[in-house]
Formats: structure tokens, C-alpha cells, sequence
């Protein structure tokens, strides 16, 4: 039995052994080494290989610059409505006109009156100096009717003057008549009181011898006391005559001084009018242009309040907001709070505009400029840092395609925090694990 065994045993190794060097088993060493290689090099790379961290925010595009409320000072009715809701506008271009009811009237009447007031004056000058109305072409143009109205005013006036005048003038001229009768009376009777003393001598003469009458001679001597009588009669009054001459010059020069005075006097309180008037009409005026409302900077039309004509807008209400434009744009974002610990001021990071596809267009190179110091919290009390995010550029594409970035549109930002290797992404979990696990009470 056991010889049998054996030689059974024999013959199956023998078998065996046949079949073996027929079908030689397969060898696996190359295919090991080759797998060896593969992991190794996985691994050198996962090592080496660098990763990019980023805290992703999202918010929205906002103007470095505030938004401008428009509003206006004394309020009106809605004339005109001249931009929408978005609408591009640039500096100094009309938004809304008003009507201010009685300010565009008040200013007509104050332009006239002015208009009037600067004729009356020029009237006045003329008065005042004694010279020739000059009235400047662009009031005659503007008011004939006024002006036509001051022309005869001033004749008038001037009429008027000589008329005074004339009457002081004749006043003089009768003075130097009665200055001249008078003269020419003293002088006759100073002849005639010549020849009669040398009668009166010749006279006494002949008294003495005899040769006339007494009476003769007394009548001589009355005729000469009279003529002396009446030469001092005349030397007494040419001197006041001539003083009334003085005197009626006078009041020739008084009436064409008082004439200029009153002239002077009322140009004084025409001139107070006009800078009064002035004052007035330019507040008027600055009123009137403040009925168009105007652009206080480039930006984007938003949160319009008044859509109907006819509406009326109370004094210093807001009317619509100005968001600037051609500022550095920022993105206002709201950060997790458990992203707060790896983001810094100065951190690169790029913007992706959801307007614009990212895969097409990319995104905005930008940095973080500012980090909030304390959470805030959104609607629904969840809480994030403010963080926002200045961008080199205020559009995509190329110089000759620019796509527009503008304020309200959302966007998402990734922080860049870091790096890591590709290892140390993979062996993280285990490393939170071993940290982790077997910790439970």
C-alpha cells in the first residue's frame, strides 16, 4: 500500500511537472516596478504641484464714489420727464424741468422793469450833465417802446428847463436895462448939473453987479440943489440895480443848478433801485435755471420718485439718485465668517461678473482694499464681514470691446489666501480625522 502510494505520488509530480514547463506561470515584476514608477511620480507631483486657496464672496458692483441724491430747493410741478430708469447721463445734462409758477413771471416783470429803470437812468445822466440823451442800441432794441417814452420824457424835461430859464434869463436882461437907464439918467443929469452950476456962477456974478434978478438967481440955485438931489438919487440906485442884475443871475444859475440837482438826486435813487432790482432778479434767475434740473456728475440713472407729468415736488425731496460712473469700481461683498481668519487687506483677488460669462470673458483683476472690523448680519440673521474689492479695470474684453461693468450688477470674488500642494489637499481629511475620531464620550 505504501509502495502503491508513493508511486502514485511520483507519477502526479511527474504530471505536474510536465504540465508546468508546457504552461510556465506569467511573471509580474515588470508590471510592479512600472506601477511603482506611476505612484511614485503621483506622488513627487502631488508634493511639488501647487493649489490655489481662495475665500469666495459674493456681491455686488458698487462706485468708489457716494451716490448723489437729487433733489430740488424750492420745489415745483413736473414740466418734463427727460431720462428713464438706468439711463446713462453725463455731467450738466438736463433730468427734470419744473414749473415754478410765479418765478418765471417774476423774472420777466424784473428784467422789465429793469430794463426801464437802466433808460430812466440814462435819461437822468444826461440831465445831470447838461449833455445829449445817449441811449444804448442793445436797451433801444430790446425796449423801443421804453425807450421812445424816455426820449420825450427828456425833451420834455428839457423844455421845461428853458422855459425857467428863459424866465430867469429875462429877469436879467430887464436888470441890466434899469442898470443902463439908470447910468445913462445919472450921466444926463451930471451934464446938465455941469452947465448948471456955471449958470448959477454967471449968475452970481451978475447978482453982484446988478445985472439980474434975485429971483432969477434963486431958481438957479434950486435947480442946481435938485439935479444934485437927483444925482444922488441915481448913484444910489444903480448899485442896487446892478445887485438885482447879480440877483437875477442868480437865480438863472440856481434854477439850472437845482435843475441838475434834482436830476443828481434822483439818478442816486435810480442807481439804489437798479442794484436792488439786480439782486433780485438774479436770485430769480438762479431760481429759473434751478427749474432744470442738471446732472451733478456722469453716472446711471436709479430710484427715480417721480414718473407722471404734473406731479408735484415738495421743496428739498429727492427726485432720483445718481450712480457715478468712470470711477474705480469697487464690489461690495459679504464674506463667511469662517473665511475671515485667511483674508487680509492687499490679498489679489478676481472678480467674476455674472452679467458676462467667466468662461468666455474671464474675470477683473482686482485687490482687497478694505475688511470690515465686525460682522454684520443680511436679512435673515445670517452673519458675513463686509469686504470690498477694488478692481484695475472698469470693463471686459479688449480696449475695442469694451463690455461695460456697472454698478448694481452681481458678482463673486475669490480671494486668493494662499497655496498648498496637491498632498497636502489629500491628506487633509486624514489628518482631520486622526484629529477627530475617537473623541466621543
Amino acid at each position: 500500500m505504501s509502495t502503491a502510494r508513493e508511486s502514485a505520488t511520483a507519477t502526479a509530480a511527474g504530471r505536474l511537472d510536465s504540465l508546468a514547463r508546457r504552461h510556465p506561470m506569467p511573471t509580474y515584476r515588470p508590471l510592479a516596478w512600472t506601477v511603482i514608477l506611476l505612484l511614485g511620480g503621483a506622488l513627487a507631483w502631488a508634493y511639488v504641484a501647487r493649489l490655489d486657496e481662495v475665500a469666495v464672496a459674493t456681491g455686488e458692483v458698487t462706485p468708489r464714489g457716494q451716490v448723489k441724491v437729487v433733489q430740488h430747493l424750492e420745489g415745483g410741478i413736473i414740466q418734463e420727464i427727460l431720462v428713464e430708469e438706468g439711463s446713462v447721463v453725463g455731467e450738466g445734462q438736463p433730468l427734470v424741468r419744473l414749473d415754478l409758477a410765479s418765478g418765471g413771471e417774476n423774472r420777466k416783470e424784473l428784467a422789465v422793469r429793469l430794463d426801464s429803470l437802466l433808460l430812466v437812468r440814462a435819461r437822468l445822466a444826461a440831465e445831470a450833465a447838461d449833455s445829449a440823451l445817449k441811449i444804448p442800441a442793445e436797451l433801444a432794441e430790446r425796449r423801443p417802446e421804453l425807450a421812445e417814452a424816455e426820449r420825450q420824457a427828456f425833451e420834455a424835461r428839457q423844455r421845461e428847463l428853458e422855459s425857467t430859464l428863459a424866465v430867469f434869463t429875462e429877469q436879467v436882461r430887464q436888470r441890466q436895462l434899469e442898470v443902463k437907464e439908470l447910468t445913462a439918467r445919472r450921466n444926463a443929469v451930471t451934464r446938465s448939473l455941469a452947465l448948471a452950476k456955471r449958470r448959477l456962477q454967471m449968475s452970481k456974478s451978475l447978482l453982484e453987479e446988478g445985472l439980474t434978478a434975485k429971483m432969477e438967481h434963486l431958481q438957479l440955485e434950486a435947480e442946481v440943489e435938485d439935479m444934485e438931489g437927483q444925482g444922488s438919487t441915481l448913484a444910489s440906485s444903480i448899485p442896487r440895480a446892478r445887485a438885482a442884475v447879480e440877483e437875477a443871475r442868480n437865480r438863472l444859475e440856481e434854477g439850472r443848478d437845482s435843475f441838475r440837482r434834482e436830476a443828481q438826486d434822483e439818478l442816486g435813487r435810480t442807481e439804489q433801485s437798479i442794484a436792488r432790482i439786480r439782486e433780485v432778479l438774479a436770485r430769480a434767475t438762479e431760481q429759473g435755471q434751478r427749474a432744470e434740473i442738471k446732472s451733478p456728475i456722469d453716472g446711471v440713472v436709479k430710484n427715480m420718485r417721480y414718473h407722471t407729468i404734473g406731479g408735484v415736488v415738495r421743496p428739498g425731496e429727492p427726485i432720483l439718485e445718481i450712480v457715478p460712473t468712470g470711477e474705480t469700481l469697487v464690489v461690495s461683498a459679504k464674506l463667511n465668517p469662517t473665511d475671515r481668519g485667511y483674508v487680509t487687506e492687499g490679498q489679489p483677488a478676481v472678480v467674476k461678473v455674472s452679467t458676462y460669462d467667466f468662461v468666455r470673458y474671464g474675470g477683473l483683476d482686482g485687490h482687497v482694499v478694505l475688511v470690515a472690523p465686525d460682522s454684520s448680519a443680511d436679512s435673515e440673521g445670517r452673519p458675513f464681514y463686509r469686504v470690498i474689492v477694488e478692481t484695475d479695470r472698469t470693463y471686459l474684453g479688449d480696449a475695442e470691446g469694451k463690455l461695460p461693468i456697472l454698478p448694481g450688477m452681481q458678482a463673486t470674488v475669490d480671494i486668493h489666501t494662499g497655496d498648498k500642494s496637491v498632498l497636502e489637499y489629500l491628506i487633509k481629511p486624514v489628518l482631520k480625522l486622526r484629529h477627530e475620531a475617537f473623541r466621543e464620550r
